[in-house]
């Protein structure tokens, strides 16, 4: 409490001493009021005492700001009392630090950020089931407004039976089906957490995960969001349960070692190339980039395993971007990236060799014939001979045998970064790159012939297999269409077989 009169302060009891930050009652009194008060909450205060007008009138409590002796703010609740001293008119002014109260505030709006925040719904409820919180991930999953979910039962709200009390006992989670008010069926995964007066639901939604289940057949399981919060240096604030799943952070010990920065997860970009934190830090970018959606990366989990995430990201304090903290969710889809992989794989690879197949061999033509990004020398089309007595001999799963040992031999006999392609049946495409002129390539030929000197393990019997190699080779100033190029390749094979010299050389021509 403090008292003014004629503008200047005449009296401070030892709580008004204190939140003024002064050592005694001399080092204040005598000076003006308006020392003490932040310049905009002056003209409030001006307002509030002259709207007292007989001794003992109080004015209602409001906030405002003080300044403290040093000159820092102090947030009060104040209230002035009309009042005389030495028979002059003077102002008592009772004052309450809210400080804490304000502390306690931003901690509240923090929590309420982590909670509209996650893309699960959580839902409080009374002891016997009636909804008193709903968050914005559970007005997007029931297709429910907050204002048509508080007060209901939990079992209207989600329009279907839940047993609060005998999930709790059952270890707290359970899988469900909920409908959204529109009537739509909702999957979820439900963990309920008994409070002292009452319940919190998390409910995961499900239902897209579901769908690629039956799709792929090994999207994992009742998969649901991993939450963590990050401050500026990206060292870890909080972690959810499920993030410790999914991180395959099984031991108090690995949380407490990742929390504490030794334990680090390598990532890396859809191609599966390694970010690296040296020239470029993943948790700076998702600072500066943030709100991020639907972000795919690779992680290097604590047991080793690869995982691949569906990452979102957003600063918990928009306002403030500088000191905020990020909240990054994330969901495994390391099944479904695997699976899409695969099938990508199989689009542009030959099942029976595991070599590129006619679509990858073109491209490849394509992009060094426009593109010009690597130098191509020359393109060879490569036949295995007498396949078809083979397979009249032995069978067809011989003559198999035969190509996937001819794929595995062509491969050993061509140099790192050159190119070796099935186009089909028994015909096989090898790009030669960077600058060979003819004997280079006569050598590159000769040693693919002495790769097939020794004979083969073909339907149980050693079986000696040649191959007939037909080269056309380019120059940097080569004109010729892709179907051109291999028709020419294919032409000097022919030419080989024919003459049976085992490799011909077809000299360029033009369009």
């Amino acid at each position: 409490m403090c008292v003014h009169s004629n503008g200047r302060v005449v009296y401070v009891n030892p709580a008004g001493v204190r939140g003024f930050g002064a050592q005694s009652e001399e080092q204040l009194v005598g000076r003006p009021i308006t020392d003490f008060v932040h310049p905009d909450s002056v003209g409030d205060m001006l307002t509030r005492i002259l709207a007292l007008s007989e001794e003992g009138d109080s004015s209602p409590a409001s906030e405002a700001v003080l300044l403290r002796l040093d000159g820092s703010p102090l947030e009060v609740e104040v209230v002035s009392v009309l009042t005389t001293w030495d028979g002059d008119p003077a102002y008592q002014v009772i004052f309450r630090d809210l400080t804490a109260q304000k502390a306690a505030e931003a901690a509240l709006r923090y929590q309420a950020a982590l909670v509209n925040h996650v893309s699960d719904a959580i839902i409080a409820t009374t002891a016997d089931g009636i909804v008193t919180s709903w968050n914005a991930a559970a007005a997007a999953i029931y297709r429910r407004p907050v204002e048509r979910a508080l007060g209901l039962p939990l079992t209207e709200a989600v329009d279907a039976d839940v047993d609060l009390p005998g999930i709790v006992a059952g270890g707290g989670v359970v899988h469900a089906t909920h409908r959204s008010a529109g009537g739509t069926a909702v999957n979820v995964r439900l963990s309920v957490t008994a409070m002292d007066d009452g319940y919190v639901v998390l409910c995961s939604d499900y239902t897209a995960q579901r769908r690629a289940e039956i799709h792929f057949e090994s999207v994992v399981r009742s998969l649901h969001d991993g939450v963590v919060v990050l401050d500026r240096r990206g060292k870890p604030q909080s972690i959810n349960p499920a993030a410790r799943r999914i991180l395959r952070l099984d031991t108090d010990g690995l949380v407490e070692d990742y929390a504490n920065g030794t334990l680090a997860f390598p990532i890396f970009d859809r191609r599966g190339v390694k970010i690296d934190d040296n020239e470029m830090s993943s948790v700076k970018l998702m600072f500066a980039n943030a709100p991020l959606e639907n972000v795919v990366l690779g992680v290097e989990r604590a047991d080793g395993s690869r995982a691949w995430l569906s990452i979102n990201c957003c600063l918990l304090d928009p306002a403030d971007a500088e000191n905020s903290a990020l909240l990054v969710s994330f969901a495994d889809i390391t099944a479904e990236h695997n699976a899409k992989t695969h099938l990508a794989y199989q689009a542009h690879h030959d099942p029976l060799t595991g070599l590129p197949n006619r679509a990858q061999i073109e491209a490849r033509l394509t992009d060094a014939t426009t593109r010009g990004s690597q130098r191509l020398a020359a393109v060879l089309f490569v036949d295995l001979d007498n396949l078809k007595a083979m397979n009249d001999d032995l069978g067809h799963h011989a003559g198999d045998g035969a190509l996937r040992e001819t794929a595995r031999r062509l491969r050993n006999s061509v140099r790192d970064g050159d190119f070796v392609g099935r186009l089909s049946g028994d015909e096989f495409v090898i790009l030669l790159y960077g600058i060979l002129d003819r004997p280079a390539l006569e050598a590159l030929t000769a040693r693919m012939h002495g790769e097939f000197a020794d004979p083969i393990h073909v339907g149980g019997r050693l079986r000696r297999v040649s191959i007939s190699i037909g080269v056309t080779e380019l120059s940097a100033e080569d004109e010729r269409t892709v179907e051109n190029i291999l028709r020419d390749a294919d032409a000097a094979m022919y030419q080989a077989k024919i003459l049976r010299t085992g490799t011909s050389f077809r000299v360029t021509r033009s369009r």
